[in-house]
């Protein structure tokens, strides 16, 4: 059904536009906004099922995926495999002028900017000073330790699994906030993200997942794009779900309907929701932690937070 369809159902329903009378632009435009809004709630909310999505990754310690937009490479920060690779891209006087820096992914403790020498030659020339502690060299040296992917519209992370190969299977590893990843050490088994612009994220894993592991996979949800011709092929459950919520919140914001009318449009909504709601991560069952046939847990692995599912 296109959303244009969609709109003008929810319209009609929340009596605004009847609907034999043509829609007015301005109502379609606002119930273009909400049924987005609407639709990017649901999708964090993981309701919209159909917008869950794997994909499968090395076993890195740094994965940056991203889509539109790359926030973490900087502007005018360059990156080459090694020495050579550098020295036959030499920078020109608009990277000079920009103060462009370059860094090889064979050295990660050398830092270069972009020069100009005595002989009018353009060149690369190492940093003397000290740059340990600068903020622009430790996000180049991140992003030259990162494995890079584009993924089109990644909305949200939702869980990481281990592949230890065919004898050991593959696990969900436990996710901690940026703030509290730094606090365990490198053996435990956990994972963390930040995100950059729309559609691009940042995952790190501790040492050792990416050690013991064949590969990774990423469950994660897809965005949910649209305009007003766009034709969404979507199961009718959520097509249903996404017009009672549209016709909610228009309901809301041009009160056309009563009292009781509109409590029935919030119960419509909330038993709905019911129908379509995704697995909670409160509903997973934990499993005891059978270190005696798997020789990457120790005994501690419980005390550590490893928990699988």
């Amino acid at each position: 059904m296109e959303v244009r369809e969609i709109i003008k159902e929810a319209l009609n329903r929340a009596n605004i536009v009847p609907r034999r009378q043509p829609c007015p632009f301005d109502k379609q435009e606002t119930g273009l906004k909400l049924l987005k809004g609407i639709a990017a709630k649901f999708n964090n909310d993981n309701y919209l099922a159909f917008t869950q999505c794997s994909l499968r990754l090395p076993a890195e310690r740094y994965i940056h995926i991203y889509d539109e937009v790359d926030t973490q490479k900087g502007d005018w920060n360059f990156y080459f495999d090694n020495a050579a690779d550098m020295e036959a891209n030499p920078p020109d006087m608009e990277a000079v002028e920009n103060h462009a820096w370059a860094i090889c992914k064979d050295n990660l403790d050398r830092i270069y900017y972009a020069h100009k020498n005595d002989d009018d030659e353009f060149e690369w020339d190492p940093f003397t000073n000290n740059y340990e502690y600068d903020q622009r060299y430790q996000q180049m040296r991140r992003y030259a330790q990162s494995f890079h992917i584009h993924v089109e519209g990644v909305a949200k992370l939702n869980t990481l699994n281990v592949d230890r190969g065919s004898q050991y299977g593959m696990y969900q590893i436990n996710f901690l906030p940026r703030s509290q990843f730094d606090s365990y050490i490198n053996n435990d088994l956990f994972w963390t993200w930040t995100e950059g612009a729309e559609g691009e994220w940042m995952i790190e894993v501790k040492p050792y997942v990416s050690s013991c592991a064949v590969h990774l996979k990423l469950d994660y949800n897809r965005a949910l794009r649209f305009d007003i011709d766009t034709d969404l092929r979507i199961p009718d459950a959520y097509v249903e779900l996404l017009t009672v919520a549209l016709t909610h919140k228009l309901a809301v914001k041009f009160p056309r309907v009563d009292d009781a009318q509109m409590q029935r449009l919030e119960n419509a909504v909330t038993d709905m929701l019911a129908n379509v709601r995704t697995p909670k991560a409160d509903a997973r069952q934990v499993l005891r932690d059978d270190h005696d046939s798997d020789p990457f847990l120790t005994a501690t692995d419980l005390m550590r937070g490893r928990i699988f599912y």
